[in-house]
């Protein structure tokens, strides 16, 4: 009996606790729906009772064919096999991406834009493509794994071509130097990278991690490796160029806007210490010369100046007489004497109708104040101030000068050593259609002392500059002295090429008049530089850059226009020119390029800027000055 009940109590706790047991059936597992899912209602029929999105968490307790029995939220049915996935993996494709249809590529069924968050099916790859969802839509399908991994963000330090493939040389565009890319992959020497809207593939050497924007600050050979021995180009200074490295005392450079690239040397990048006043140059002077001269005042000759110049060009030694009733001349600072008809002077002369005032010496004065004099001076309707010596003038005014010369009809001011007064300087700038200017521009730059204006008007055999004769007006209008240069288009020996080139350049000079209602009646410059298309090597500047030039300044001056120069830098200037001009016009001007406190040499134009500002004008100007009285 007591087994009986044992029994029956042991059978009931069994019953008991099989009936809270699940079936062998029902053993469960997470899983994740990774593309949206619909829950059919039995293991292969069509009816279905809703539809799950993407990275639902299901439980799932068996699989009947290709579907699962699943729970999910309080309802059980079936999902297909093919639409679950072991873990939920969610990727963002930084790229933007086609989803293929299969593995292989070929047809595909959507395009998706960059930063697209998308369910992944498994982390395993096929062909290197992930099975993914895009999230939010109806789209499914093979992405390349590499648009999921986050871009490094490079730049272009030079000019480079977007290839479509890794391999092959078809390209889509040429992306400009200091554009940002994102960088994905890497394949046969090139990123595969993104650039705005446009992607492809880029040569890896052609990109840089940082990216460095430097002035050059003197006139710099563009080696072609850091061992400079050999170099195809020289950069002006003030010249801004894109870093791309440096090692030891060399900097890998391309130059900002071309597709000029090389090693320069780290130095230059150091910007001189500005000089005083900081736009005037020291000319050279002329030692051991004498100069003799006569000015006249009124019609009449006033006197005659004999003297020496000794080693610096300054105190030359001599004496003149001035005539009263004359038109004298206001002088000051001046240090050693000139033919100079002015008040106050140390040395001896003769004044009349000039009033004198606290000076030592002797002398008549009237209608004039001269003060704080030493010696005896004369003037006539004129203030002359600290002079030492003697000299007759006419007309002419001349400030803090140091050394000699003969003063007639010129303004010099600020200018140290300069041989002959008269070579005065002037402010002026050059300009192109790079400058958006209108009237009111060339109007301002009038009143704020600018003098002259060098417009590009051509290049090569059939390029003129849009703004020519536009600007051309405005800086007449403006009263500006107006000149016109042609840039250079082609390197070749050839003298034909250099022939056409200034054809060209005469026949847009001629249209001038008809063009603006003005005539064409200033300087034409050739400008010698290297640039990205005139494939300029260091073998055409030593043996033929001179002969070049002359090809084309003959042809001018035989065509009509009388009035030519060249424009050069410093460095080639120095380097391959001068000293080679027997077969130029003997009237050349000469304009030279040299960002630095001096000009080190003699020109008729130094462009010593190429940063210049201009008060009320937005931009960046080359700034010349010239010593020239035709500017």
């Amino acid at each position: 009996m007591r087994r009986l009940i044992f029994f029956g109590g042991a059978g009931f706790l069994l019953l008991f606790v099989l009936s809270f047991a699940k079936p062998a059936s029902a053993a469960s597992s997470t899983m994740y729906t990774w593309t949206p899912s619909k829950l059919y209602k039995t293991a292969s029929g069509a009816a279905y009772s809703g539809n799950m999105n993407s990275g639902t968490a299901v439980t799932v307790y068996s699989k009947s064919g290709k579907r699962y029995k699943v729970k999910t939220g309080g309802k059980t049915g079936y999902i297909y096999a093919y639409n679950l996935t072991s873990s939920k993996v969610k990727k963002e494709d930084y790229f933007g991406s086609k989803i293929y249809k299969q593995a292989a590529g070929g047809p595909y069924v959507a395009s998706v834009p960059a930063g697209k968050m998308m369910y992944i099916k498994m982390e395993a790859t096929k062909n290197g493509m992930y099975l993914a969802h895009v999230i939010g839509t109806g789209y499914s399908g093979y992405v390349d794994k590499t648009h999921f991994i986050k871009p490094v963000v490079k730049y272009t330090w030079m000019p480079s071509k977007l290839y479509t493939s890794a391999t092959g040389n078809s390209y889509k565009k040429t992306i400009k130097d200091g554009q940002k890319v994102s960088v994905f992959n890497g394949s046969h020497g090139r990123y595969q990278v993104k650039a705005g809207s446009s992607s492809g593939y880029i040569y890896a050497n052609n990109l840089t991690g940082t990216l460095a924007k430097k002035t050059v600050y003197v006139s710099s050979k563009l080696y072609t490796t850091s061992s400079h021995t050999k170099y195809t180009a020289v950069i002006r200074p003030n010249k801004q160029v894109y870093v791309k490295e440096s090692t030891q005392n060399m900097s890998h450079v391309c130059v900002v806007g071309t597709a000029q690239s090389g090693w320069i040397y780290t130095s230059h990048f150091t910007k001189p210490a500005p000089a005083a006043g900081g736009t005037t140059s020291t000319p050279k002077a002329t030692a051991g010369t004498s100069q003799t001269g006569s000015s006249t005042a009124g019609g009449t000759t006033t006197g005659t100046a004999t003297g020496s110049t000794s080693g610096s060009a300054s105190s030359i030694t001599g004496a003149a007489a001035a005539t009263s009733g004359t038109t004298a001349t206001t002088t000051t600072g001046n240090t050693g004497s000139g033919s100079a008809s002015a008040t106050g002077n140390t040395g001896s002369g003769s004044a009349s109708a000039t009033t004198a005032t606290g000076n030592t010496g002797s002398g008549s004065a009237s209608a004039t104040t001269a003060t704080g004099k030493t010696g005896s001076s004369s003037a006539s309707g004129t203030t002359a101030t600290s002079n030492t010596g003697s000299g007759s003038a006419s007309g002419t005014t001349a400030t803090s000068n140091t050394g000699s010369g003969s003063v007639s009809g010129t303004a010099a001011t600020g200018s140290t050593g300069a041989a002959a007064a008269s070579a005065t300087t002037a402010k002026g700038l050059d300009v192109s259609h790079y400058q958006t200017l209108t009237q009111s521009s060339f109007n301002l730059m009038k009143r704020q002392g600018y003098s002259f204006v060098i417009l590009k008007a051509t290049e090569g055999t059939g390029y003129t500059d849009s703004k020519f004769y536009t600007y051309y007006k405005y800086a007449r209008n403006a009263g500006l002295s107006v000149h016109a240069y042609h840039m250079i288009g082609n390197s070749t020996t050839d003298p034909a090429q250099h022939i056409a080139e200034a054809k060209h350049f005469y026949q847009v000079l001629a249209q001038t008049k008809a063009s603006t209602g003005y005539a064409f009646t200033g300087y034409a410059f050739e400008d010698i530089e290297p640039t990205g298309t005139n494939s300029m090597t260091t073998t055409w500047w030593a043996n033929a850059a001179p002969a070049c030039a002359g090809y084309f300044l003959n042809e001018m001056q035989a065509l009509g226009q009388a009035k030519v120069g060249i424009y050069a830098g410093y460095f080639n200037w120095n380097s391959y020119l001068e000293g080679h001009t027997d077969t130029w016009p003997g009237n050349t001007k000469i304009w030279l390029a040299r960002y630095n406190t001096t000009l080190g040499t003699n020109a008729d134009v130094w462009q010593y800027t190429e940063t210049g500002t201009i008060d009320g004008i937005t931009g960046h100007f080359d700034l010349d000055i010239s010593y020239d009285p035709d500017f």
